[in-house]
């Protein structure tokens, strides 16, 4: 049951960093604990953005277009 416990944890901290081990997740005792804490630290960064957008009152995308720009951060453009 520790061992259980401590993949879950371990899957949500990387789920909520949007990081994946490939190889505790095809682990055959603990992979499906594992697998679940991700899901679980997934959707709780989703959470925790989509209320930081509340916050600010976003309700459009964060970025209108990309930036390609090459110049210095010091150009007023």
């Amino acid at each position: 049951m520790d061992d259980a416990l401590v993949a879950y944890n371990a899957g949500r901290v990387d789920g909520a960093a949007g990081f994946r081990d490939p190889q505790i997740a095809e682990d055959p005792e603990v992979g499906a604990d594992y697998r679940v804490g991700i899901l679980d630290g997934r959707i709780a960064a989703f959470h925790m953005l989509n209320e930081l957008r509340e916050v600010l009152g976003v309700t459009g995308p964060l970025f209108d277009h990309p930036t390609d720009r090459t110049e210095s951060p010091d150009d007023p453009r």
